[in-house]
């Protein structure tokens, strides 16, 4: 709640945000820097919470697009075939990345007032508190 008083989010329309989603899952995924800098807004934030059990992490928020863009592309670490699903986690639409049948990270972003760049990234990676989101379907 903190962090989201002092950066107002804005609501862009789930068909636009759907697709910025897409662009960045698919950029975060394959590694492609380019893609990821033009999707990324320049004053882009990265907030994740991983309990030291996952990466990528970070302990503190990581600001600007250069320094997220080598949060996001360096050491794996995450499932070696990685599924996104879109569902709605805690009222935000988020992708939910599967390892398996079970849920690896949750990931929400705040986009720009235009709905064409990310400013910010909150990622959920700690599998301890991953245990409300519902396992993929068979």
């Amino acid at each position: 709640e903190h962090v989201h008083a002092r950066r107002p989010r804005y609501q862009a329309h789930p068909r636009v945000r759907r697709e910025a989603t897409e662009r960045f899952v698919r950029a975060a995924l394959g590694g492609d820097i380019a893609a990821l800098m033009e999707i990324l807004a320049p004053d882009v934030t990265a907030w994740t919470d991983a309990g030291g059990k996952r990466r990528p992490a970070s302990l503190r928020p990581v600001h600007g697009r250069d320094k997220v863009t080598r949060l996001l592309t360096s050491g794996r670490g995450g499932p070696r075939n990685p599924v996104f699903r879109y569902r709605r986690v805690n009222g935000d639409e988020a992708a939910v990345l599967f390892d398996g049948d079970a849920p690896f990270a949750v990931l929400v972003l705040d986009l720009t007032p235009e709905g064409d760049r990310v400013r910010g990234i909150y990622v959920v990676a700690n599998p301890d508190k991953l245990t409300h989101v519902p396992r993929e379907a068979a």
